[in-house]
């Protein structure tokens, strides 16, 4: 989820590196999230485009 509004390339961004670290690769749901916030961190150093995002299990 987020906590507030991210552009929607941002959040394309972040939820297909999610997905792919996480489907693709066979990471933990956790670890597959904190790689994919990384490097959208990495990417985009403003947290406006990364920090929004919250795993919710």
């Amino acid at each position: 989820m987020s906590l507030w509004a991210v552009p929607d390339q941002q959040t394309q961004e972040m939820m297909s590196a999610f997905y792919g670290h996480w489907l693709n690769e066979g990471m933990e749901i956790a670890d597959a999230f904190r790689k994919a916030q990384g490097e959208m961190r990495e990417r985009y150093g403003e947290h406006y485009y990364w920090a929004a995002f919250v795993l919710v299990e």
